[in-house]
């Protein structure tokens, strides 16, 4: 069970391939995503959430991404003036997820 407001990070291993998965609650409502950030790698899990407006900011660059559907949503101003191939990010990988008699079950496809 996760508790609200915080996050943790599981390790599965589907088809013989290991998955860092991080999973959390945000204002009761529970999210899962890959444990990476998509612009260069960085460990989400070391990362904060924003609760108002439920983001996680990447500690690495303060990339912010919407947790329910993955967009990037804020790229700090400090940033804009780099290189526009260094900008770039893919979406997060979110995961299906839901809380059933006290189990978390997380749809990996």
């Amino acid at each position: 069970m996760i508790k609200n407001n915080s996050m943790e990070v599981i390790h599965l291993r589907p088809d013989n391939k290991i998955i860092d998965i991080l999973i959390g609650k945000i204002n009761g409502k529970l999210f899962a995503c890959e444990n990476y950030c998509p612009h260069r790698g960085a460990s989400l899990s070391k990362s904060t959430i924003s609760y108002s407006n439920q983001r996680i900011i990447c500690y690495l660059h303060d990339f912010e991404y919407n947790i329910s559907t993955g967009k990037l949503e804020n790229i700090p101003p400090k940033w804009l003036h780099q290189n526009p191939e260094w900008k770039k990010s893919n979406d997060l990988v979110i995961y299906k997820i839901i809380e059933k008699e006290n189990n978390i079950y997380v749809d990996i496809p």
